[in-house]
């Protein structure tokens, strides 16, 4: 497993056992969206691909435009590195085999080198970002976490290329994304639908 990834312990597993299966994860994520100003969502990679089964949005804090299929983009989103950082090197080879690194914005990242770099020399704990590599204007930030076997992160998106104000909401996502792993833990025998394509995904580091 990569380093700097929140992972469920059996305490946790067995915290908040009462409580309702979705309605922690949409708390969590309502009270994180106020906390760092900023959509937040969760998202997972399985059976191959990304998805993002839930997020939390407001007029204040506006979700991503998913102009992209985010499944093409994992390259350039900060989701989609908080994701591909969790798999092996021939798991993530394999990924970009059926994805083209496609050039969407002058900052997307299109060598799987140089993308790999960035994966592996990150210090463990620092969030993974997106610095208008998806879209112009907006960046992101993910955290990895996992609750089981399958890798997730939970993630932000701002409507600014502000590196300030990214700095400042990873700070908080990354000191939050334990209570994330709780409600998703809480959750997990009963989880949410999937959300519809369509939605953007944003992506935060572990």
């Amino acid at each position: 497993m990569a380093p700097g990834v929140y992972v469920a312990g059996s305490s946790l597993k067995l915290a908040e056992s009462g409580r309702t299966a979705g309605a922690l994860l949409r708390e969590t994520l309502a009270f994180l969206r106020d906390e760092v100003g900023a959509a937040v969502y969760v998202a997972a990679y399985t059976d191959g691909e990304v998805s993002i089964p839930q997020y939390a949005d407001s007029p204040t804090a506006p979700a991503v435009h998913e102009w992209v299929d985010f499944r093409e983009a994992a390259h350039a989103s900060a989701v989609g590195k908080a994701l591909l950082v969790q798999l092996d090197p021939a798991e993530r080879r394999d990924h970009l085999g059926r994805h083209r690194m496609e050039a969407f914005t002058p900052h997307t990242i299109t060598s799987p080198e140089e993308l790999f770099a960035e994966l592996d020399t990150r210090d463990p704990g620092e969030p993974l970002v997106d610095l208008q590599e998806y879209t112009l204007g907006t960046v992101c930030a993910a955290v990895p976490i996992r609750t089981g076997r399958d890798p997730e992160c939970v993630a932000l998106s701002l409507p600014t290329p502000d590196p300030l104000k990214l700095a400042q909401a990873a700070h908080v996502l990354r000191n939050e994304a334990i209570a994330v792993l709780l409600a998703l833990l809480v959750g997990s025998s009963n989880p949410p639908p999937p959300i519809a394509s369509g939605i953007p995904c944003v992506v935060i580091p572990r």
